[in-house]
Order: C-alpha cells, then structure tokens, then sequence
C-alpha cells in the first residue's frame, strides 16, 4: 500500500506533533504509521484524513502489480 501521508502533513506546513495533537494519535504512532511500519485502523485513518483535509484515498493507495 502507498502511503503519501509524509508527503501530504508536509505539504499542509503540519509537524507530526501538531498532527498527533489534531488526531488524538500518540506522535510515536504517527511516527510508526508514516513510516509504513504499521498501518492505521479506520477510525485513525479517517481522524488524520480529516486533519490534513483529504480524503483517505489521498493518503494510502493499493499498489497494483502487473
């Protein structure tokens, strides 16, 4: 899965602590989540598209192999 949500809180001007502050994720955890090492559940999911005002299909995307 593709995840642009680095990408998208930079392009936003938004630190990870002001992220987690918005979210109610623990900044680890956006951490974690950034990174691709762990991947958020819904409700996460739909919290941080809300705070950086994007659909969550903005911020993750199935890679398809071909």
């Amino acid at each position: 899965m593709e995840n642009k949500m680095k990408q998208i809180r930079s392009e936003k001007g938004m630190t990870q602590r002001q992220l987690s502050d918005a979210t109610g994720i623990s900044e680890r955890q956006i951490c974690v989540i950034e990174n691709g090492a762990a991947t958020p559940g819904l409700d996460s999911a739909n919290a941080i598209a809300k705070a950086l005002g994007v659909q969550i299909e903005d911020i993750w995307q199935l890679e398809v192999s071909r």
